[in-house]
């Protein structure tokens, strides 16, 4: 008992020491916004993909390098052999100091079209990115709708429960008395004091559910709610928003641009494996030795050879690497194709039952209000009945806890019925 008197006092007083906030949607959806992981990482990912496209549209320029060699070789036979050849490897039979500089140059002329289907891939990433850029902005606010209409639900049925709880406790209070006066069983003054357990149990799992509610809104929006003194705005009047058209809608963008990726990706594949490549190239060289002095060597360093050529690239045979490349990659294309069609259904058919939802809840909601009218009048017209006598004293309360319970179905069908038309809205809005 001590337990149920110090959580009912608690549950009952202000909060002290804080002024109290007030929580509404739309900030908090801009918070989110803003702070959301998935929105950062999502725009960041734009940028990648624009750096992405810059790093293959190098291929349409030359490449140029330079490169500088000096060393020493020292003769371990005294110049008995001639210079020799293994392999790659050339063995100097004398010892002497040589520099060398190369200037090199290599331009792709011509593949066939391979390279442009690799620009292609390439900036087809930056508008498909943007998609997913818009997905995840449109899925936070999703979120962020769940979580406060969760909310929401149960900051007003903290609010009925805490209404109720001293009616509850007055009833176990006036079947006490009967009980005390012989008027009453045990088991009726029974059944009240579980009525009051119950309450206050239930009024600890809202305690516990409506903070930790704030925990996942303060994920997402970045900032710390009190677990104490804050009020959960109800939802503004909706608007009625663009109507739903899921050609697009993101996730329709992000799977065409993905399926025109692949196909420039299946593009750069057979080309390479059909078509030579054609590829200009130069040297340009410079050399100096000197058996003696290494400054000598540097400073005899002159242009030797200049090398300009054409180099045709053909792929015989690489044990079927590339047709098999080409073969899953169009098995992933098929995939993309029935994975995009699924997506755009399940999204048809979330809108349709959010669609039904609220025109269901629109109707459940005036069938409640005519309860919460109908109880109304029955309470008023016990309280005019009531004289203080301890029956219609326990009808008149039982009455008003069925008012303060009506009133709490008739706030939970609006809040949904809110919620649902501002799922919709939230769809509409990523569609447009």
């Amino acid at each position: 008992m001590m337990r149920l008197c110090v959580f009912t006092i608690l549950v009952l007083m202000p909060a002290s020491g804080f002024t109290g906030s007030t929580l509404d949607f739309e900030s908090a959806i801009q918070a989110a916004v803003r702070h959301s992981y998935d929105v950062r990482m999502s725009l960041l990912d734009v940028g990648i993909s624009r750096s992405g496209l810059k790093e293959i549209r190098a291929l349409y320029f030359p490449e140029l390098s330079a490169r500088f060699n000096s060393q020493h070789v020292q003769d371990m036979t005294n110049g008995t052999q001639q210079v020799t050849a293994v392999g790659t490897t050339i063995i100097v039979r004398n010892t002497l100091y040589q520099d060398s500089l190369s200037l090199n140059a290599q331009w792709s002329l011509y593949d066939f079209g391979a390279r442009e289907n690799r620009v292609l891939a390439a900036a087809t990433d930056i508008p498909l990115k943007e998609a997913v850029h818009r997905q995840s902005i449109r899925d936070t606010k999703l979120k962020v709708l769940e979580i406060y209409r969760d909310l929401l639900l149960a900051a007003n049925e903290l609010k009925t429960k805490r209404q109720v709880l001293p009616l509850y406790k007055e009833l176990s209070l006036t079947r006490e008395r009967l009980y005390t006066a012989g008027l009453a069983s045990r088991i009726e003054m029974g059944d009240e004091a579980i009525k009051v357990v119950r309450i206050v149990d239930a009024l600890e799992t809202l305690q516990t559910r409506f903070v930790s509610g704030l925990k996942d809104l303060s994920y997402y929006t970045g900032r710390d709610y009190p677990t104490e003194g804050v009020e959960v705005a109800s939802f503004t009047e909706n608007k009625a928003g663009p109507g739903f058209d899921v050609s697009r809608t993101p996730e329709h963008r992000i799977y065409e641009l993905a399926i025109q990726k692949k196909q420039a990706e299946i593009g750069v594949i057979r080309k390479q494996l059909l078509f030579p490549q054609f590829s200009l190239y130069s040297n340009y060289i410079l050399y100096g030795q000197n058996s003696g002095s290494y400054a000598l060597a540097f400073r005899d360093v002159g242009p030797v050879n200049l090398y300009v050529g054409l180099m045709a690239t053909v792929l015989f045979f690489d044990g079927f690497k590339n047709s098999a490349q080409v073969e899953r990659a169009r098995q992933e294309l098929d995939r993309l194709k029935v994975e995009r069609d699924k997506k755009l259904q399940d999204l048809i058919t979330r809108h349709e039952k959010l669609k039904e939802e609220a025109r269901l809840r629109a109707k459940g909601l005036e069938n409640q209000a005519d309860v919460e009218a109908k109880t109304q009048d029955n309470l008023t017209m016990v309280s005019r009945l009531t004289d203080e006598k301890v029956a219609e004293y326990i009808e008149f309360l039982n009455r008003k806890i069925e008012l303060l319970t009506q009133r709490w179905e008739v706030e939970k069908a609006s809040i949904l019925k809110a919620a649902a038309l501002r799922e919709m809205e939230i769809l509409s809005e990523a569609s447009n």
